[in-house]
């Protein structure tokens, strides 16, 4: 039982190593951060809008949004994973078959094309989960309002709160990248979110 133990935790630590080799040798880490910020920021953006849209028509039971809400995010999370994918595959290809014409020797198979396919697939994943994230993040509260852990009036609440609370962390996570003012980039991420909101109330 020991040794097969230590041959699974062998195992998982031999597929880390790789992983971080991988992700070293493509710059999956930067392209993957890139997109799963993109897409949970446009999902947050369109989760506020959903929560304001429902408050206004006067949705009071809390599983139609959950449901809508986590519909669509699954829809993005699909069409981010594949679409995402689908790009970084091809464009990774084409990037593998121009070293190959220019050195003239085959690398299928090789250590490169390996990491060049894993990236593709890791930086997808990025970008899809990114989606189920920011639904999770802000549809909790009705969650809680559907298992009767609160009122419906003050899941709209917190849902808004959070909502604009996640968008302030990502602004402020893309202003410590570019190095420019980080609260700066938060407060005008969350009024985006704000704006959003108040297009929900007064669109109808």
């Amino acid at each position: 039982m020991g040794q097969r133990r230590l041959s699974l935790l062998d195992v998982v630590m031999r597929i880390k190593q790789n992983l971080k080799a991988y992700v070293d040798m493509t710059n999956a880490s930067e392209i993957a951060r890139r997109y799963f910020v993109t897409n949970a920021f446009d999902t947050a953006l369109g989760l506020i809008g959903l929560v304001m849209g429902s408050y206004v028509v006067k949705v009071s039971d809390p599983m139609i949004i959950l449901s809508t809400g986590f519909g669509t995010a699954f829809a993005v999370f699909l069409s981010g994973f594949v679409g995402t994918y689908l790009m970084e595959r091809a464009e990774r290809l084409r990037e593998l078959h121009e070293l190959e014409r220019s050195m003239l020797v085959s690398l299928e198979n090789s250590l490169l094309e390996r990491a060049q396919k894993t990236a593709s697939l890791l930086v997808a994943l990025a970008s899809g989960v990114a989606a189920l994230f920011a639904s999770a993040v802000i549809l909790s509260p009705f969650a809680f309002a559907h298992l009767g852990l609160g009122s419906i009036e003050i899941a709209y609440f917190w849902a808004l709160a959070q909502g604009l609370l996640f968008l302030f962390i990502l602004g402020f996570f893309m202003g410590r990248i570019s190095r420019e003012n980080k609260i700066l980039y938060g407060v005008l991420a969350m009024f985006l979110g704000l704006l959003i909101a108040l297009l929900g109330i007064f669109i109808r």
